[in-house]
């Protein structure tokens, strides 16, 4: 899945214009890139400990699983989208939405240990 993919489904969910009209429309395509790379940088870093590297064009492949990017990305960049259009209520509603799924991804890269250890004294 690309950044595009993920910002024409924030898109729809907004019910805004969708992609090929905004083509035109440089700055709205810029603030939708910053927008899907904050949201893939705060997924990455929840889900791996690998180094992130953010999208520098909107046709780059996204380095998530398929779930992160296609079922939770959309709802944080549709988050973003709409508070950098002073459109609150679509922000409120899209911040918890996004929160939900985002609680629902966890880090599989690693395991801490949680066994006590030492020796009992009586």
């Amino acid at each position: 899945m690309t950044g595009r993919n993920v910002l024409q489904q924030a898109l729809g969910l907004l019910g805004y214009q969708n992609m090929e009209e905004l083509t035109g429309q440089a700055e709205i395509l810029q603030r939708g890139l910053m927008a899907v790379n904050q949201i893939y940088s705060d997924l990455h870093y929840l889900t791996t400990l690998r180094p992130h590297q953010p999208l520098a064009d909107l046709s780059e492949e996204l380095l998530l699983s398929e779930r992160a990017a296609g079922d939770v990305m959309p709802y944080g960049v549709a988050m973003l989208l709409a508070q950098t259009e002073s459109d609150g209520d679509n922000q409120q509603l899209f911040a918890e939405l996004y929160n939900r799924k985002r609680s629902s991804l966890s880090r599989t890269d690693w395991v801490r240990e949680t066994m006590p250890y030492g020796r009992w004294v009586e």
